[in-house]
């Protein structure tokens, strides 16, 4: 490394050339980063969505979810089965380990499905497969509103025009359509004229099948050309479904509309969408896999400008939600944190260095580490996100570090009189050795985080890895381009470094008076280094209690300039009822929120697979975005906890906030503790017990349990022995009540290429009342007639809202709402509460959600830690060929442990992951002080100094580069710290 050194004082202008391509990759590089809020983290979960309309959680779970989980649950790899049957929908999650090829598990998944796709319902849809990534949530979120259409007509132009307007923009997969009322075609047979004409729904929908077609027919050559034959017989209008052919009697056709209403309608309404309190839709725009998320998210804004000019004059389009502003919003925070950590770093150098051209040298150390870093994170293939920039933010004080120690001890050999090449060359070569030391014990610190299983490591990786690439550049710049510019900026007259005016006078005197009081009492402990080390001893054991009084939660949550409130009613609800709960809410908001510049709220039923997790059609999410940070006076916490509290004066309904964390792919965020056992009246009676013990814990003021309500059912308990009389079997029958009730999708009505479907239903007013449903009139096979009730009795019950099992067994969740405490105090207090109830045997309960992951992380993390520990150890001895010396170094951690948790104490901050890796990365800074600290004082005993004279003169010596470098270090840190703007 020395030889390195004078290598560049004595070929300046080759390096000067190759930092300067150095720079111009690293431009080049950062022009290649993609944008991202999150490093590209691959969740081990693949989602299994079937869905089954209509069909109640109970049944969902026998005839989709049960066959599933049986089917998938023996592929290798799996850690956990999560199932959730609900209404009309089954979702069956498979964990896998970290480090499982999702690939080749997805596959195996598929193969399985194969199999076992046969025995699930024909009328259900087929299983879809897919994995999770929190960098495919929509990107653009837009709404839609008009003052003249319809809910109908927004939908349906949104759908039509809106839709396919937007996938056309470059980047962008698709765009799906939430709220408004889905335009439908429905046939409405009348019973008795059903009756009459001796025709069934099954029939009408299969005749209306067989008319709307269009096939193929081959091609036909007429002299020298060839024409494609095609039959066409697709409906064009209404009009002609009314007048289909259904049947010819007496030599009379029979058409549709004689026995049935057509209209085009809606479907059944099932959920809506207000914007600002009147009925709108919501668009949601997803990127291609390989599209940037801020360039395609731009790309529809920029988009919304033409479609804009050709919007009819009633429809406004307007943005909700663009994760682009939040991703450059925090980027651009983060890069005004890193520019300000600079000023602070240069400011911290002036002072201690007392000149403008030492402080320059080392500023200019600064952007030539960091804008390289962006060549090698290209090469890594990573993204620069809220991880990897907060990384970079971190290294702007630490890459100084070697730069100082260098520039320091060439000081010190300028002011022995040496010239400044020679000062360069021999000031650079006698710390090349720590430099390098040092610089390596910070890097392999990091190294147990590449391995560190779970989020926590895949999240922090990019961290890890960006900072140790930083690093490594700032070694070799401070040992090359360092020296290159003191032999070329100093005067080649040795010089002292007085101070020249008041300022530096004032920090030079203060420098001075620290160095001798320290070398002073310094003396002293060495002649009472027993005492001391007691001390220390205690003052690490006194500080250890502490760990009790901190509290602790996975990711330290961030203002995002929104939350979002769950509204619930009781099960079976009707649409009308919840969207009056929905508008009080609303009206709430309006007169205590002025910070809200849009509300959204989205109630009912939802569609597809977004709605799989929701609980049922008598929930409404409602999302409140707010103004910037800098326009309003409160938090968006402040916000959340003072609007929960008036919401409590709305009648009828449960309101808590949802924490959306697109980092948890299961989505169970905060305190959620499970029941496991076989009877439901048990579980509901401890689940009952377990609502209790949470409500004493203090912080929790409401939860929630899967067993709080029933769903309302009518349940067709079938004779068997009457249906079998008759010549038919139960299916027969469950299929001709299905298709008066719910409905027989016959065919699809195809309009401006957008698809609507066509359902022939029995009358509404003849299925308007549970007393109706005893006078369905069934066909038996010799072609007579007889009402339902004369082969089913119709019972009322109460069903479960959706189904949880874990690895294939039925569980019941209670769920705490954390409003005045953190996860890891509630999560304590729970526990022991809980292990003093009375667990009959085969019940017990787990502690999962959030809590459960913070506690696998932290384990984690901890190991990682102990190995850090261990691996700087074994640096150190390396370096110094002793297995004592380094203990002295090591038992420095302890202390800087106690300045961890008195910190976090006093600025009441909660221990996270971010907190645990932090720690991680202490502890390669600490021993690097030490590191050149015992270097120089083992020198000085070379020199044939006393040890006790050795120490403290090279303690004294060290200790202005030591300040300097623990200054920089912890002043490029507060910006960060303050948490300024998003991000």
């Amino acid at each position: 490394m020395g030889s390195l050194s004078k290598l560049a004082v004595d070929r300046p202008i080759t390096f000067l050339m190759t930092t300067l391509i150095l720079l111009g990759f690293g431009f080049y590089g950062l022009q290649n980063l993609r944008l991202n809020l999150y490093p590209d983290v691959s969740f081990p979960t693949i989602t299994v969505y079937t869905s089954y309309e209509g069909v109640a959680p109970e049944d969902i779970e026998t005839l989709v979810t049960r066959p599933i989980e049986e089917s998938v649950g023996s592929i290798s790899g799996i850690r956990k089965v999560r199932s959730l049957s609900s209404q009309g929908a089954s979702v069956v999650k498979l964990n896998f380990e970290w480090g499982t090829d999702l690939y080749e598990a997805e596959n195996d998944v598929r193969k399985e499905l194969g199999f076992v796709e046969r025995s699930i319902p024909d009328d259900a849809e087929t299983p879809l497969v897919f994995s999770y990534d929190p960098n495919q949530e929509p990107i653009v979120v837009l709404t839609v509103t008009s003052n003249a259409r319809s809910p109908r007509e927004l939908r349906t132009y949104s759908k039509q025009v809106l839709e396919q307007r937007l996938e056309r923009i470059n980047g962008i997969a698709s765009v799906e359509t939430s709220g408004g009322l889905e335009r439908q075609i429905n046939v409405q047979i009348d019973n008795e004229k059903m009756r009459l004409y001796n025709i069934t729904i099954a029939d009408i929908a299969s005749k209306l099948q067989q008319e709307n077609i269009q096939v193929p027919a081959g091609q036909l050559t007429e002299g020298n050309t060839i024409y494609s034959l095609r039959t066409i017989g697709e409906f064009k209008n209404v009009d002609q479904i009314r007048n289909t052919i259904i049947t010819v009697r007496n030599e009379q056709p029979l058409l549709l509309k004689d026995i049935a209403k057509v209209e085009d309608g809606i479907a059944q309404p099932i959920g809506n969408v207000h914007i600002n309190g009147e009925n709108g839709v919501i668009l949601n725009v997803y990127r291609q896999s390989d599209a940037n998320v801020v360039s395609s998210a731009n790309a529809v804004v920029g988009g919304l400008d033409e479609i804009k000019r050709s919007l009819p004059n009633d429809i406004e389009i307007s943005v909700l939600t663009n994760k682009a502003d939040f991703i450059e919003e925090s980027i651009s925070n983060l890069l005004l944190t890193g520019v300000q950590a600079v000023l602070l770093v240069v400011l911290i150098l002036l002072a201690f260095l007392r000149s403008g051209r030492s402080a320059l040298i080392i500023a200019i150390s600064i952007p030539v580490s960091i804008i390289t870093t962006f060549t090698v994170m290209d090469i890594a293939d990573l993204s620069l996100n809220i991880i990897s920039l907060s990384g970079l933010t971190l290294a702007v004080g630490m890459v100084v570090d070697d730069a100082v120690v260098v520039l320091e001890n060439i000081f010190r050999f300028r002011e022995q009189g040496a010239g400044r090449n020679e000062a360069s060359v021999k000031g650079a070569k006698e710390v090349a050795v720590p430099v390098v030391i040092s610089t390596l014990t910070t890097l392999v610190v990091f190294l147990p985080i590449l391995f560190v299983p779970g989020i926590a490591g895949f999240l922090f990786r990019d961290l890890a890895l960006t900072i140790s690439f930083s690093l490594s550049i700032s070694s070799l710049v401070a040992l090359t381009l360092i020296p290159l510019m003191t032999s070329q900026f100093f005067k080649e007259k040795a010089q002292s470094f007085e101070a020249k005016n008041k300022i530096a006078v004032f920090f030079s005197n203060l420098l001075n008076k620290i160095e001798s009081t320290y070398n002073k009492q310094l003396d002293a402990a060495l002649n009472r280094s027993g005492m001391v080390v007691t001390g220390a001893v205690l003052l690490f054991v006194i500080s250890l209690p502490l760990f009790y009084f901190i509290g602790g939660e996975f990711f330290p949550r961030v203002d995002e300039n929104a939350f979002t409130l769950q509204v619930q009613r009781e099960p079976g609800v009707n649409l009308f009822e919840l969207e009056r709960s929905i508008s009080q809410v609303e009206s709430i908001i309006e007169q205590e929120v002025p910070e809200a510049r849009l509300v959204v709220s989205d109630y009912g039923d939802k569609e597809g697979i977004e709605g799989a997790d929701d609980p049922g059609g008598f929930t409404g999410t409602v999302r409140i975005e707010l103004v910037p940070q800098n326009e309003r006076d409160r938090t968006q916490f402040e916000i959340t906890s003072s609007l929960l509290e008036e919401l409590k004066i709305v009648p009828g309904v449960q309101i808590q906030e949802i924490i959306i964390d697109p980092l948890s792919p299961d989505g169970e965020n905060g305190l959620i503790v499970q029941i496991f056992g076989y009877d439901p009246a048990i579980k509901e009676e401890l689940a009952n017990g377990v609502k209790e013990k949470l409500l004493q814990v203090d912080g929790i003021n409401s939860v929630f349990s899967t067993s709080d309500q029933g769903r309302p059912e009518l349940r067709l308990i079938m004779d068997r022995e009457r249906i079998s009389r008759v010549g038919m079997n139960t299916n027969q029958v469950a299929t001709a009540v299905s298709n008066a009730v719910k409905g027989n999708v016959a065919t699809a009505f195809v309009d401006q290429g957008v698809e609507f479907e066509v359902v022939v239903e029995l009358d509404p007013m003849d299925k308007s009342q549970s007393v109706d449903l005893a006078n369905i009139q069934i066909q038996t096979p010799d072609g007579n007639w007889m009402p339902l009730k004369n082969l089913a009795r119709v019972e009322r019950y109460s069903g479960p809202t959706n189904v949880l099992r874990i690895d294939q067994e039925r569980v019941t969740e209670v769920t705490a709402e954390l409003t005045g405490t953190d996860l890891k105090t509630a999560t304590a207090g729970a526990r022991a509460l809980l292990n003093d109830v009375d667990w009959p045997d085969e019940y017990r309960y787990e502690i999962a959600g959030t809590a459960e992951e913070q506690t696998e992380s932290f384990n984690f993390l901890l190991i990682a830690f102990m190995i850090a520990g261990i691996l700087t150890y074994m640096v150190m001895a390396s370096q110094f060929e002793s297995l004592v010396e380094p203990f002295i170094i090591i038992l420095t951690i302890p202390l800087a442990l106690t300045g961890v948790l008195i910190m976090l104490w006093i600025t009441g901050t909660s221990v996270s992951v971010t907190s645990m890796v932090g720690l991680i990365l202490l502890t390669g800074i600490v021993v690097n002080n030490g590191i050149v600290m015992i270097d120089y004082i083992k020198i000085l005993q070379s020199r044939g100094i006393e040890r006790h004279q050795a120490i403290a003169d090279g303690a004294t010596r060290r200790l202005r580069p030591i300040l300097m470098t623990a200054f920089t270090t912890i002043l490029s840190m507060v910006p960060l710290a303050l948490e300024l703007g998003s991000g």
